[in-house]
């Protein structure tokens, strides 16, 4: 009987294999939309490929499809409030008083950004805080559920 501890490369593919029991993180893909690049909108807007997902790892693609201005995503935790805290003179969000839990920030034009964070179940937000964006309709809301 060999009572040996197990060697480096055992360790190494018990790691890998734990790692791949998390499984890959879902993806949700964002373009970030104004007048700029599309004349016929209205207002500023978010676009997601999807709006549900599962609770775990979630990647989150933006793309800024804007010819002129800078975006960002920052994701939130909903908390059923009506409006957000808002700074009206600087015209943004106030950070300091929301659950923010991550940013993809400033996005050039035409440029892409990623963050992956791990969600439970609930309701969340995302949001541009570019000044006058938010205003503007530039968020979406995602629900997690299992």
């Amino acid at each position: 009987m060999n009572l040996r501890p197990p060697g480096p490369a055992i360790l190494l593919l018990a790691l890998c294999g734990a790692a791949n029991a998390a499984g890959p993180a879902q993806s949700l893909a964002i373009k970030l939309q104004d007048s700029s690049a599309d004349p016929s909108l209205t207002h500023m807007r978010m676009v997601l490929d999807h709006d549900t997902l599962k609770p775990g790892r979630v990647t989150f693609e933006a793309t800024n499809e804007s010819k002129g201005l800078v975006h960002e995503v920052i994701v939130v935790r909903d908390k059923g409030v009506k409006d957000l805290p808002y700074d009206a003179k600087k015209n943004v969000v106030i950070e300091k008083r929301i659950q923010h839990l991550g940013e993809i920030s400033d996005l050039p034009p035409g440029k892409s950004g990623k963050l992956t964070l791990d969600l439970k179940a609930g309701s969340y937000l995302l949001i541009c805080n570019q000044p006058g964006h938010y205003k503007e309709g530039m968020s979406a809301k995602v629900t997690v559920a299992p």
